[in-house]
Order: structure tokens, then C-alpha cells, then sequence
């Protein structure tokens, strides 16, 4: 049997570079191939030591590592301490890329990194209340620049350096990524009749609607409180159930640390939308776009029409903009769209302050910092897990009253795969697959 691999993707956007993997493809190559200092335990949900083989909180704002001997880079160059260092630094000299990478937030009140021979340390200037459980994430991956790429110690290796397909290797079996509509390979980024499934129900912020708060007459909080009243849930259910969907109820997946249910709150309620259009003096032919990529999941466009559907029952038109990755990046980032369909996985709570925040990917484009990001900042530098959670409650529930989040859907990542070639599957915490291949694959390979 070849030790060939296929994993099969209905995208062909990779990206190699960890730092700045920014879909599921560029997240799942990247971690194959890139090692983390900490790693989550997929049973317990515990940290546990990677390229670290032991961390201490030397006092409140000060965090040390020691790195694990004897690990190479895929250049063959030896893993030190500095190495490590000079990898943070250089996801910092990101900071000013467009979009902001989430890996650069991630590092919040980070004043200073430190090697030695054995150890790393970090010292914030500021409480970062989620900086452990991020370094578990592939954007914080441990890399190396070697030429124009960057290299990793994953057991992975790439075989090339561009485009796709691309293949990696563990010198025994070749990995490759392969764009493709049909699922007929080894593994594949969705459903695959016939073959068994692993599956993970996505903490971090749901599948939904994000206005701009900057446009139009969504620069109101009425209008845009009253479109979020005017989807009804209970008539979309069928449409998520499809790949496994359910119903959101917050900002947040129920999946999430501190998530909070507020259903009431999203409860259809076209007579009160009436209301508030009244009083924000809407005209009778609201017109809005949605800008989406629908090959990040198969109903996105049914979903978006079903909504578009309730809306027109009350005056309001919904036009669906289904655009290629290249425009849909631009489009972004100049804030040329009423609202972006996206979701974003990650299991604590400062997702919110990655994609909400101002002086962050500010995905509302909102035109001045207030009160929400105070919060939002303050949630990260709490030290105390209670009172962190009350602020993170209150975050979710700011932005549900200021219509700057509709949520439509909990996501669930389901991957397929053929039992032959794969001995064993699993997705993590970011939902990416790492997986065991079959020893009957086992063919020997030279990097």
C-alpha cells in the first residue's frame, strides 16, 4: 500500500507561515509541522508540557519555561532557548500587519523575554489572563526562519515550499493537502459518506452576523438591534442540523469558558424591531450586503437566504455577496461591507477582545473606544477567575444589546477519514486534526 496520505480541502488558501495561518487549512498544516511550548490534554482539558518540559509562575507578572534537549528544527538545526526567544520576538515585529494576526494579541502587556542556556522567561507589564492557555494555539508555535520559510519541530516536515497541493513528510509517509470538492481521499475537511467521522463542537465566538457600525444607517444601535430581533431561530434549526449546526445563544459557543446563555435577549421579536425602526426614523426599503466566503462551510449560503427571507417578511433586503478569498480580504479590510458571516475558534473568553476591540481587529469598525472596551481589556489583566467571569458575562451581553453581534450558529468541525490509512484521529482544541497513520502505510521516505 503507498505511504501516500491525501486531505482532501474544499479550499486551496494555505498560508505556512504559523504566525499567520488565518484558516482552518494554513491552522491544520501549521500544526502538523510546528511545535507549541504547551499543549492541551484532549481528555482532562489540562495543560501539559510540550517543547516545555515545565513552567513556574515565578511571581504574579514574571512566567519561566524550561525547553525540552535534544529537539531539531526541520533544517536539522538544534532547538535552544534563544531560539524560542527570537520566535516570540518575531510574532511581535508583526504587529503592525494587516490583519492583525491573533498570535500578536495573544501577547498583550508582554514587556520583556528572556533566555538562557535552558530556560525562557516572560514578564508582563500587565496581567495576562489568558497568555498560558494561548501558547497552546498554533499561531504561537515555536519557528525558526530559514530563508524565505520558516521552519518548525512538528514530526511533519514539508516536502516543498509552495502552493497547493502541498505535501509534507515524517520520512515514512507523505501528507498531502489537496483542493477538492469530492470526498473521496484519505481524510477530508467535512462529511465523507461511507467513511467514520471525528467531530468537535467549536468553543470561541459563534457563527453570525457582525454589522458595521460605521455604515449607514447600522451606525444606529436601534436598527441594528431591531435586525437582530427580526431573525427567528426556531425556522433556521433544520438548515443547521444539516452538518450538525445548533442554534446559537450568545456571543460566545457554550463550549467557551464563561460562556452566557442569552436567549431571551435574541428572542424573535418583530413588534418590538418595529418599535425601535420607528424610533431611529428608518425608511421603508432598507437594502444591506453580507459578505461571506462560502466555502468555509456548506449552508452558508442556504443559511444566509433563510435569513434573508425572514428579513424581506418586513421590508428589509438582504443581498448575499459571495466572493472569492482575494476580495473578501480587501473587502475586509478596507470596511467595504454591511456584514461579514464568520466565526472564530478559541477556548477562552478573549476572543472577544481579538475581534471586538478597537484598538484590535475592531470587526464592527467602530469609530471610537467606550466602555465595551474597557472591558475588554480589563477581563485579560483579571487575576481572579470569578470576577473575570462576571466581566466576561457582561462583555457578551454589551454587545448583544448594542447589536454588534447576531448569532446564528454553534459550529461543529467534522472530519472524515478512511480507517486504512488512518490509525488514529482526534482534533484539538482549535479543532485541527492530528492524527496517527496506519503502520500498513509505512513507506520509506528521504527528506
Amino acid at each position: 500500500m503507498s505511504g501516500e496520505i491525501t486531505f482532501g480541502w474544499p479550499t486551496a488558501q494555505l498560508a505556512r507561515d504559523p504566525r499567520l495561518a488565518y484558516n482552518t487549512m494554513s491552522k491544520t498544516y501549521a500544526r502538523m509541522a510546528f511545535d507549541s511550548l504547551l499543549d492541551i490534554d484532549p481528555t482532562t482539558g489540562e495543560l501539559v508540557p510540550w517543547l516545555a518540559t515545565s513552567w513556574r509562575q515565578i511571581d504574579p507578572l514574571t512566567v519561566e519555561f524550561a525547553i525540552r534537549p535534544g529537539v531539531q528544527f526541520a533544517d536539522g538545526t538544534d532547538l535552544s532557548a534563544e531560539d524560542v526567544r527570537q520566535s516570540f520576538v518575531d510574532i511581535l515585529a508583526l504587529q503592525h500587519a494587516e490583519p492583525l494576526p491573533a498570535a500578536v494579541a495573544a501577547l498583550a502587556g508582554l514587556k520583556d523575554i528572556r533566555a538562557t542556556d535552558t530556560t525562557v522567561t516572560f514578564h508582563f507589564g500587565r496581567h495576562n489572563a489568558a497568555f498560558l492557555r494561548s501558547l497552546t494555539r498554533v499561531g504561537l508555535a515555536i519557528s525558526r526562519a530559514a530563508g524565505d520559510i520558516r521552519v518548525g519541530t512538528g514530526r511533519w516536515r514539508p516536502a516543498d515550499t509552495s502552493g497547493v497541493p502541498a505535501t509534507l513528510t515524517d520520512g515514512s509517509h507523505r501528507l498531502v493537502f489537496v483542493q477538492t470538492d469530492h470526498p473521496d481521499t484519505d481524510l477530508y475537511a467535512g462529511h465523507a459518506p461511507g467513511h467514520p467521522t471525528i467531530e468537535y463542537h467549536n468553543p470561541g465566538i459563534t457563527y453570525g452576523l457582525c454589522p458595521n457600525a460605521s455604515r449607514g444607517p447600522l451606525t444606529d444601535p436601534r436598527i441594528r438591534q431591531a435586525l437582530s430581533l427580526l431573525i427567528d431561530r426556531s425556522r433556521i434549526r433544520p438548515i443547521l442540523a444539516k452538518v450538525g449546526y445548533t442554534a446559537a445563544n450568545s456571543v460566545l459557543a457554550p463550549t467557551t469558558r464563561y460562556h452566557r446563555d442569552l436567549g431571551t435577549e435574541l428572542t424573535y421579536d418583530p413588534a418590538r424591531a418595529r418599535r425601535l425602526l420607528h424610533a431611529a426614523n428608518a425608511g421603508p426599503s432598507l437594502t444591506f450586503e453580507v459578505l461571506f466566503n462560502s466555502n468555509f462551510s456548506p449552508i452558508d449560503a442556504e443559511l444566509l437566504a433563510a435569513i434573508a427571507d425572514q428579513w424581506s417578511q418586513h421590508g428589509v433586503r438582504l443581498q448575499l455577496a459571495d466572493v472569492g478569498f482575494a476580495e473578501l480580504r480587501s473587502r475586509q479590510q478596507s470596511g467595504d461591507y454591511d456584514f461579514r458571516f464568520f466565526y472564530y475558534t478559541g477556548e477562552d473568553p478573549d476572543v472577544l477582545r481579538y475581534q471586538f476591540a478597537f484598538l484590535q481587529r475592531n470587526m464592527n469598525r467602530r469609530l471610537h473606544s467606550d466602555d465595551l472596551d474597557k472591558l475588554l481589556d480589563a477581563q485579560l489583566s483579571c487575576a481572579d477567575a470569578e470576577v473575570r467571569r462576571s466581566m466576561v458575562h457582561s462583555i457578551q451581553e454589551l454587545i448583544i444589546q448594542r447589536g454588534l453581534w447576531y448569532p446564528i450558529a454553534n459550529v461543529r468541525t467534522v472530519v472524515g477519514y478512511r480507517p486504512g490509512a488512518i490509525t488514529a484521529a482526534w482534533l484539538d482544541s482549535e479543532g485541527l486534526v492530528r492524527l496517527e497513520p496506519s503502520q500498513a502505510t509505512r513507506k520509506a521516505y528521504t527528506l
